[in-house]
């Protein structure tokens, strides 16, 4: 690992380092704001799972604009920077909001972060990949593991203490920490500048115009409109995620229909992915909405008996567990290649659903062994993260990497915010559903209530997800062939060119 550590180049260990403190900022808000908006901002269970939906959804969704806007106008490096600074506005604004118990304001405050993330969010793997020279695209697949990895620890880390710390210094502490932790970023941008324009886009390379300028300044004062709007109006905000995930998929089948003949079935290839991805982040998205209330309500405070743990940080268990398997999996992978045994990316993804369902079977057996106390063993949501986190760790870096490697760079940063667009159509998807367990504030947990309501939930979950497996094995044949068609017209074009 020392010996590639050195090979990367300096925009690489900066862009890896800034992963870290992102993981850490953004997961250490994320992980409170289910208890923040049921006890502070008193929100019933149904309307925190709707907002905690929508939070995860908005950023991804508006993922394919901020793309759009790197590829086409500011440039890639821009939008990072750009979106970072006000990311680090939100964090800000959600602190005060939480020390004068303000709903508008903390409102303001997420739509801020979600506006970040959307303008933000693809843009770092761009930069990453641009990092690397044509000859070094191996160290670049690492790089990408390498960077996945130090997301998770970021993330495990912020997400199980950040709840620790609400005795000492609050919600708002919290809140100012992750602003604390973005301003770091921001420092580190600011001191690499140059080194990082230089991997950014055209357009990062040369000054804006005002007209461009005034141009991205009203489309982010409408896109944050409409994301305050969202977080204001759950009932009908969905609808418009929806409606701007699926504008986004159009707009990649009109690129489709325009792209040179080599690209178009690449292109094709990417479209199937985004389904299955759709599918699969679907149970992702589970984690923040039904198994976090299922673990706030019933689950222990200890794993292995003696590690204390708070109720809400049991989402912390899948970033230590993708932190831990990482090298493991490289490792799995590599003994499979030399078996002769290489499985297609959409192959690999096929058995993600199979670890998918196990975890909820899992989940739904855990149902089962509620204590005299009224609670279940953490040990159960450990074991369920071990098994999703495996899962995760197969379509995440798998799929960037796919992505990323099907589309004209061109485009990239855009394809990048279409893989975003999955997470949050999947995102809201999976809060609308969860909300069929969200129950009264004062109701009694017994085991009547417990079977009706979380057992058969996570049963059909785990069904659901079996079935997906011979769904996805299906769709890897025709990923298989389209890719194949493509591969055979760029040979059929290497051998008309003049030597």
């Amino acid at each position: 690992m020392s010996v590639f550590a050195n090979r990367l180049p300096i925009t690489a260990k900066v862009l890896i380092i800034r992963q870290l403190l992102w993981g850490a900022a953004f997961y250490g808000v994320y992980v409170l704001l289910t208890k923040y908006f049921l006890n502070e901002l008193n929100y019933s269970e149904a309307d925190t799972i709707m907002m905690l939906g929508a939070f995860g959804a908005v950023g991804p969704v508006f993922s394919a604009v901020g793309g759009f806007l790197a590829d086409r106008y500011i440039g890639a490096f821009r939008a990072v920077h750009i979106g970072y600074s006000i990311y680090a506005l939100g964090f800000l604004l959600l602190g005060v909001g939480a020390s004068l118990v303000n709903i508008p304001l903390s409102i303001m405050a997420i739509a801020l972060i979600g506006y970040a993330r959307g303008l933000s969010a693809t843009c770092p793997t761009v930069l990453l990949s641009n990092s690397f020279s044509d000859e070094h695209r191996e160290d670049f697949q690492k790089g990408l593991t390498v960077n996945y990895s130090l997301n998770n620890l970021g993330s495990f880390t912020a997400r199980y203490l950040f709840p620790f710390f609400i005795a000492a210094i609050a919600y708002q502490g919290n809140f100012l920490l992750s602003f604390t932790l973005m301003c770091c970023n921001l420092v580190m941008f600011w001191i690499f500048r140059k080194q990082l324009r230089a991997v950014g886009n055209h357009h990062d390379q040369q000054p804006l115009s005002i007209k461009v300028w005034m141009m991205f300044i009203a489309v982010s004062l409408t896109m944050l409109g409409l994301v305050f709007w969202v977080f204001s109006n759950l009932t009908e905000g969905k609808y418009l995620l929806y409606t701007l995930g699926a504008a986004a998929i159009l707009y990649f089948i009109t690129l489709i229909i325009r792209a040179p003949a080599v690209y178009k079935y690449r292109m094709c290839s990417v479209l199937v992915m985004l389904f299955i991805m759709i599918c699969f982040y679907f149970y992702y998205g589970q984690m923040s909405t039904s198994m976090n209330l299922y673990a706030i309500n019933l689950m222990g405070d200890r794993v292995l008996g003696f590690i204390p743990v708070m109720p809400e940080s049991s989402a912390a268990f899948n970033p230590l567990w993708c932190f831990i398997m990482g090298g493991p999996m490289i490792f799995i992978y590599t003994w499979l290649e030399k078996k002769g045994i290489s499985p297609s990316i959409p192959t690999k993804f096929a058995f993600a659903f199979v670890f998918s369902g196990m975890a909820f079977a899992l989940l739904a057996t855990s149902t089962q062994y509620i204590g005299n106390d009224g609670k279940f063993s953490a040990n159960w949501i450990l074991m369920v993260h071990f098994f999703q986190s495996v899962a995760e760790l197969i379509v995440g870096a798998l799929g960037v990497g796919f992505i990323i490697e099907m589309v004209p760079k061109s485009v990239s940063a855009f394809a990048m915010g279409l893989r975003a667009v999955t997470l949050s159509l999947s995102g809201i998807l999976a809060a609308v559903i969860s909300t069929k367990i969200a129950l009264p504030k004062d109701i009694e947990l017994t085991t009547e209530v417990i079977n009706n309501v979380y057992t058969g939930y996570f049963t059909n979950l785990a069904l659901a997800a079996f079935a997906m497996f011979f769904v996805t094995l299906i769709l890897s044949r025709l990923i298989k062939r389209l890719i194949a068609r493509s591969e055979a017209i760029a040979c059929q074009e290497a051998s008309l060119q003049p030597a």
